[in-house]
This record gives C-alpha cells, sequence and structure tokens, in this order.
C-alpha cells in the first residue's frame, strides 16, 4: 500500500506520527482535522499526513486552512479509499486484508485513523481513531441488517458471529483511544461500535473583518442535491418571514455546486422557487468573499434535518457544525436544529436558538430580527461561544490525548519552533 516513509536526517530519534485520512477526495471538515493535527503534533513529532492522493496536497491543505505544515511530509496510498473490512472470513482473505493494513500502519509509532468507517487493523506501537461519525457498524451489527441473515442456519449464524467477534476484537484492540467530533458523535460510537470514546471538537479558526451588520440572514451549504440542507424549507420561511416584515431583509444562500447536471438542476431550481423574494445566491466563493458576507449578516440560519429528526437517521444529521461556529465567530445569531451536534454548540435563548421545525425557525427569527438590542447582545454572546472551539483548544486537548498513548517519556520530547499553547482545558466527554 505504498512504500515507507523516510525519516529526515537529524529526527530519527523523534516519534513518528502518522494520520491517515480516510476521506481525502475533497477539502471539507475532515480535512480541516487532520490539517490541524499534523501541524500542532509535527512541532514535537515527525508526522506524515497519508492519503490517496486525489483530493489535495500537503501544500493546498495547508493553503486551504492556513495551518503551517512546513514540518509534515506527505504519504500517498493510492488505494486508501475502499473499506477496511474483510471481504470474507477465509484465511487467505483475513490474511491479505491484514498484511494490507499492517503495510500501511507499522512504520509509525503513533498511527492516527481519520474518517467514517471502522480503522484498519494497526500495526503500530500505538493507535488512535478520530471518527467524524460511525458510518459503518460493529460487524454483528453489519451482519444482522444483511438480507441473507435471517436465511442462514443458527449454526452458520453462530460460527460467522464468533469468527466476526474475534476480527474485531484483534482489530480493535489495537486502538487504545477512540475520539468523536462530538457527544453526538461519541454516543454513536459507543452504540455501534460497543466502544467508549472521548470527544475532541473539531478547530475552527475565525478570521473575520469587523463590518457594519446589515439586515441579512446567511446560510451555508453545498448546493448538492443529495446532501439535504434543506434549501427549499428555508426558502418557504423566508417567504413567510417577508410577508409578515416586509422586504427590508434578504437572505443569502452560500454554497459548493459540482458541474454534475443533476446539481446544477438542483441550484437552477432553487433559484426559481426564489425569483419573486430578496435572496442571492453565492455559488462556489472564496473564503474571503465567504468571511465578507458573514461578517456582514445578523442571523444565521442552518436546517439539516430541521423538523423531521424522527425521520432522519443520525448519519444525515449535522455531527457537529464548523460552518455554525464561523457564523458565530463572525457575530451572527445562529438559529439551528435542535439535533446532531447543534445543541452542544448554540446555548439556547444565549448565544442563539435551538429549533424544532420551520414554525419555531420563523418564530425565533422574527423575535430577533425585531430587537437590534437583542440581535447585538446575542451577536456578542455567539462571538465569545465560538472561542471555545479555537484551535489552540483543540491543540492542547489533543496533546494530553497523545501524551496519554506514548507517556511521559515520549510526549516531553521538546518541540520543534516552539511549544504549544499554555491554556488549560479539560476534555471533553460524553
Amino acid at each position: 500500500m505504498g512504500e515507507s516513509p523516510q525519516i529526515k536526517e537529524g529526527q530519527a530519534c523523534r516519534p513518528r506520527v502518522g494520520i491517515f485520512d480516510h476521506l481525502s477526495l475533497r477539502l471539507g471538515g475532515s480535512q480541516l482535522v487532520v490539517a490541524n493535527m499534523a501541524g500542532s503534533l509535527s512541532q514535537r513529532y515527525e508526522v506524515d499526513v497519508i492519503h490517496s492522493g486525489k483530493g489535495y496536497t500537503v501544500g493546498s491543505l495547508a493553503s486551504a486552512f492556513g495551518v503551517d505544515l512546513s514540518q509534515v511530509k506527505e504519504r500517498i496510498v493510492k488505494d486508501a479509499l475502499g473499506s477496511f473490512s474483510p471481504e470474507g472470513l477465509s484465511p487467505s482473505c483475513v490474511r491479505q486484508r491484514i498484511q494490507a493494513d499492517h503495510e500501511l500502519t507499522e512504520p509509525y509509532d503513533l498511527f492516527i485513523y481519520s474518517g467514517h468507517g471502522v480503522p484498519p487493523f494497526c500495526g503500530a506501537k500505538h493507535g488512535m481513531v478520530y471518527c467524524h461519525f460511525p458510518f459503518e457498524w460493529h460487524p454483528i451489527q453489519e451482519l444482522s441488517r444483511t438480507e441473507r441473515w435471517a436465511e442462514r442456519s443458527a449454526l452458520s449464524r453462530w460460527v460467522r458471529t464468533q469468527g466476526y467477534l474475534a476480527l474485531w476484537h484483534w482489530r480493535m484492540r489495537g486502538y487504545h483511544t477512540v475520539i468523536g467530533n462530538s457527544r453526538f458523535t461519541s454516543s454513536w460510537i459507543e452504540r455501534r461500535w460497543k466502544r467508549p470514546a472521548e470527544v475532541l471538537y473539531p478547530p475552527v479558526a475565525v478570521t473575520t473583518t469587523s463590518l457594519p451588520k446589515e439586515n441579512t440572514i446567511v446560510s451555508l451549504g453545498r448546493f448538492i442535491v443529495t446532501d439535504g440542507k434543506n434549501h427549499a424549507l428555508q426558502l418557504e420561511t423566508f417567504r413567510k418571514f417577508v410577508s409578515m416584515n416586509g422586504r427590508d431583509w434578504r437572505l443569502c444562500l452560500i454554497g459548493f455546486c459540482t458541474d454534475l447536471p443533476q446539481d446544477r438542476a438542483y441550484l437552477d431550481k432553487l433559484k426559481a422557487l426564489a425569483i419573486d423574494l430578496p435572496v442571492s445566491f453565492v455559488v462556489n466563493a472564496s473564503r474571503d468573499t465567504l468571511w465578507t458576507h458573514l461578517a456582514t449578516a445578523k442571523l444565521y440560519w442552518h436546517a439539516t434535518a430541521l423538523g423531521s429528526e424522527s425521520d432522519v437517521p443520525p448519519e444525515r444529521m449535522e455531527h457537529f457544525g464548523i460552518a455554525t461556529v464561523e457564523a458565530m465567530g463572525a457575530g451572527c445569531v445562529p438559529l439551528v436544529p435542535m439535533s446532531g451536534g447543534q445543541p452542544e454548540i448554540v446555548e439556547h435563548e444565549v448565544s442563539g436558538f435551538l429549533c424544532r421545525d420551520a414554525e419555531s425557525l420563523l418564530k425565533y427569527t422574527n423575535r430577533v430580527a425585531s430587537s437590534e438590542s437583542l440581535c447585538q447582545n446575542m451577536g456578542r454572546a455567539a462571538r465569545e461561544r465560538s472561542a471555545a472551539f479555537c484551535p489552540e483548544i483543540f491543540s492542547q486537548q489533543l496533546s494530553q490525548l497523545v501524551a496519554g498513548e506514548f507517556g511521559a517519556r515520549l510526549a516531553v520530547s521538546p518541540p520543534v519552533g516552539g511549544g504549544l499553547g499554555t491554556h488549560s482545558h479539560r476534555l471533553n466527554r460524553p
């Protein structure tokens, strides 16, 4: 699965850390986490970012998120995007899977898996998992969900259950620490993997220009037909808002759109729905443009899974909410769903509003839009709340977790080019 990385001259005594990005096809929240992990840990350890090579380079990763990765090396593993679950229980299948996984993981003192699936069999001295959400289940739960499981004999089910259980325990014993990106995600890790999980919130750097606020509601969400960002619901709610408050307010929908016909058709449909409303669409904008819109907006809407929590599987909910934190850091008052990881970010009626459905979204929007003093006070509270998710806190808590893996002997080696922050924060736990 690719050649082992080479050690730089003079750094052989530094512990080697490999950070594997299992979701490397495009830059997003998971890559933000990987970049900050690599930048932070490279001050003390020799770090590789391991990925498929299809979505970015280490250089473009550094540029996208403003992280210093000058001490970080890159390892490309071209066949690294598939599942790490073995295709069967035959000795050849299991042997092939374990051998490939060990080629990926063995060069390191610490191997960190970042992804949605189950991690590879770990051949490193130490292993950590950073799970953005457990899309893959414990194998026993996966087996029970297959169509032909009930057709098997009791003996066949017992044999397969014992085989997959043995492999699962073998796989997971290589990972002392499992981490979720929110308490919401960690609770599902415990349900689906039967493992306790720490919580380490993603790092969100807020860099916004101070600009006069306007009567604008901003919403961030990709214009991709399968993403479930509820743009149509937002347009319907905004139409009701305008009918009650006049056209002094406008809605700005910001997001990425591919060139795929179905996604372009989805965007055109939304524009048609908004043709008679004060709505603007900002498509495939630069980060500077995004920050300008956030800096001038008063309110922020997020509508993923809004009003349909009982019908939406947890995979489709917002597992954390980086965009929400970015908007709060720009002083926007957030109005977000009361589901997923959003309640861990927004303090209801203090730094924003948690909404059960479109009706409550409209009610709370009317409330804050009608009071300039409330809007200003909650905007300040939102900005203050966003600081709880800053990169410095992420780096310090990550360092504590890595120190727990390595032990004090390795973790106290001097940093390269300066140390980490000195603020003391407890690890977030579910």
